[in-house]
């Protein structure tokens, strides 16, 4: 299927035009340069002469797959026991009759809700991997002091561009929107509002992220207390949560060595190269 022409590919958003190499994934429909999702030409080449019978998976949804097929082997993996288990007690428990009735209400149970719990959990990670795509552009920044009179909204812009340009080293941030979470406290409590940033581009979005160790040595007083951080999901959040409690033990038990989270996992950092403190992009 040829690229309409507004289609866009869906890892670096530039266009995807008739006579660019690119593929849609059977599963989402979304268009991708075969670049951007490294993909063999030879492989390429092969699907365009193929027929319909041959379809190509993006990886974001080759791994919403691997989950599900895991999940449907676990779940066959269970009635196959429970199946074994009644054929045994036919065989040698005749007289455990009330037993075996409850072990075929229970397999029946399990056939009958089979295909909704499948159709659930693969709704959930669809909603899952929309929520994450929704906020991949949004960067959470803590500490930013909050103005009482004039435009609060222009007053937080200007910071984050101080923010940027005097403690990150960036220039020309691209800003798309500036939010303010959540209801606003009481004046003098000394506390402020998370603020959510969205930013029009990638580059800008790295650059914060890549730079964001620097605020640990910064010499500007109102920039020592700001914390820059992902706009996670309510999923990932708890996820996030049960690492750095990990993460706490495993720096206990291993002292010397350099541990970190990075995409969801606990990985151990070189001596040399990203420091420890850099957020987790």
């Amino acid at each position: 299927m040829a690229p309409k022409v507004k289609d866009i590919c869906n890892n670096c958003n530039k266009d995807v035009v008739s006579n660019d190499r690119a593929l849609s994934c059977s599963i989402c429909d979304k268009w991708f340069h075969i670049k951007c999702e490294r993909v063999p030409v030879a492989d390429y080449d092969f699907l365009q002469k193929s027929d319909d019978s041959i379809q190509w998976v993006c990886k974001g949804c080759k791994g919403a797959s691997q989950k599900i097929c895991k999940m449907l082997t676990l779940m066959h993996t269970r009635q196959d026991k429970i199946e074994t288990e009644v054929v045994g007690l036919a065989n040698s428990l005749k007289h455990c009759n009330e037993k075996i009735n409850s072990v075929d209400k229970n397999l029946s149970q399990l056939n009958e809700n089979l295909p909704k719990m499948v159709s659930q959990q693969i709704s959930q990670i669809i909603d899952d991997k929309s929520e994450e795509e929704k906020r991949e552009a949004n960067i959470i920044i803590f500490g930013i002091p909050e103005t009482e009179e004039g435009d609060s909204k222009m007053k937080d812009t200007e910071f984050i561009q101080g923010l940027c340009s005097d403690s990150l080293g960036i220039d020309n941030i691209a800003i798309d929107e500036i939010t303010r979470l959540g209801a606003k406290p009481k004046k003098g409590s000394g506390k402020f509002r998370l603020t959510r940033l969205v930013v029009k581009d990638n580059t800008s979005r790295n650059n914060l992220f890549r730079n964001a160790y620097k605020l640990k040595d910064t010499k500007i007083g109102a920039h020592k207390k700001i914390g820059i951080g992902r706009d996670l999901t309510k999923k990932q959040r708890e996820i996030n949560n049960a690492l750095r409690i990990e993460l706490g033990q495993m720096k206990k038990d291993f002292p010397h060595r350099n541990w970190a989270i990075r995409r969801e996992k606990i990985v151990e950092l070189p001596k040399s190269g990203i420091p420890p403190w850099a957020p987790d992009t």
